[in-house]
């Protein structure tokens, strides 16, 4: 055995010495046809394929044994959504190029569905109401805030599907589409014609008392607008305070949120941001703003950038908070497109407070807490109370008002 082994090495010795006396671009005969096909990738490379070789052989396999032609790129649609909900983050998911254009779309503040705001709740993973557009299907098919979405057109949907669930409910306008909600202990079934609807993502007022009350439903849109419209309306009024309404509001846009609290806080940083690498980003105002006595309203479904403008009042002591325990979404994202037209939404960051406090799964107490009738919600939707049976917002009228009245005693003395 080792005479021959021997003479294999020598072989192989002799062969290569052959070679290179050929001169060094000779090419053996069985690797001559094969040169052009050879690609030279690192080890690092070569890992990262191996890791997604089972995707490409269940690919194989489907194309050799499904009993029908497959859809490929179906196939790798499907992977990708699966690669995203893997992480196990309602906040991250894939989208489709369709998916894609109508989450533009209700960036933008128009779109054809039903005309409902959302929030997956990672709490007990369901597809939140939590705003009714106005004047809109959902609106006058009777859903309400505060519904649980759980079926679209017979289909279950948790808060992991929520992208989904909104792909499905919305389209053509005109065509119907079945809702079922979970409203309490009670299932409801709701028929809805879609059709274009309009986001009105801020509302303002002026109650008696001489107090701005602003409702922000969205940092999204024309949000900021609304916003800078409200307080030049209050300015111009001289209204004694400002009410802020952050009730339900899911979030939206930082820089939407920043870029409000500018028109209303002094200098300093609104949020910073910390990514994986330990990375901090601050966002940062400047000194010129509407100094004004605040009152801000939140509840369990002020999330995300409503939470970054409430934790930004209150830890820079320019109002009170009134209300419930904020939701504690302490996270960010980022949207990614793609060339193709798909893209991804993907939790890249914590932010803190100006105190530096990270909020996520905690929330922000608000310093005055004040509950609402159930019976009232129940009946009118929170984003539909009168206001003389919303107690949070007659809270935040008492406070404004003694704060105004106190204030005239003190210049009177």
């Amino acid at each position: 055995m080792k005479r021959n082994f021997v003479a294999v090495v020598l072989a192989g010795i002799m062969l290569l010495a052959m070679s290179a006396q050929a001169g060094a671009s000779s090419v053996l005969p069985m690797f001559k046809d094969q040169e052009s096909d050879t690609v030279t990738i690192s080890r690092e490379e070569y890992d990262r394929l191996m890791q997604y070789s089972k995707l490409d052989t269940l690919m194989q396999l489907v194309e050799a044994y499904y009993y029908e032609d497959a859809d490929t790129d179906a196939m790798l649609e499907g992977a990708a959504l699966g690669l995203m909900q893997g992480i196990g983050d309602v906040y991250s998911t894939y989208y489709t190029k369709e998916e894609m254009d109508k989450f533009n779309e209700e960036t933008e503040g128009e779109y054809a569905g039903i005309g409902c705001q959302l929030l997956a709740d990672p709490e007990d993973t369901t597809i939140t109401v939590t705003r009714v557009f106005k004047n809109s299907p959902a609106d006058e098919a009777g859903i309400r805030s505060g519904d649980k979405i759980v079926y679209v057109n017979d289909v279950y949907y948790s808060a992991y599907e929520m992208d989904e669930a909104v792909s499905v409910m919305r389209g053509t306008p005109g065509e119907s589409v079945k809702v079922t909600v979970l409203r309490g202990l009670e299932t409801i079934d709701f028929d809805i014609t879609r059709k274009i609807v309009n986001i009105n993502y801020v509302e303002y007022e002026i109650l008696e008392g001489n107090i701005g009350y602003v409702m922000v439903f969205d940092f999204l849109g024309d949000a900021y607008e609304g916003f800078a419209q409200a307080i030049a309306a209050f300015e111009e009024a001289g209204v004694c305070g400002m009410i802020i309404d952050l009730r339900n509001n899911g979030g939206g846009l930082v820089d939407a949120c920043v870029d409000m609290a500018d028109l209303i806080l002094p200098e300093g940083v609104v949020v910073s941001m910390r990514d994986k690498a330990g990375q901090t980003t601050e966002y940062r105002i400047d000194d010129k703003y509407y100094d004004v006595p605040m009152v801000v309203l939140v509840n369990g479904y002020s999330a995300s950038a409503s939470e970054i403008l409430a934790g930004a009042i209150r830890d820079t002591g320019a109002g009170t908070l009134v209300g419930e325990k904020t939701f504690g979404k302490g996270v960010v994202q980022s949207v990614i497109n793609f060339p193709d037209g798909s893209g991804m939404k993907v939790t890249t960051a914590r932010y803190y407070t100006p105190n530096g406090e990270c909020i996520h799964e905690i929330g922000i107490e608000p310093h005055v807490e004040v509950s609402l009738d159930e019976d009232a919600v129940t009946r009118y939707g929170i984003n539909n109370l009168p206001h003389d049976k919303d107690a949070q917002l007659q809270k935040a009228i008492e406070l404004l008002t003694t704060e105004a009245e106190t204030a005239q005693a003190e210049d009177a003395a």
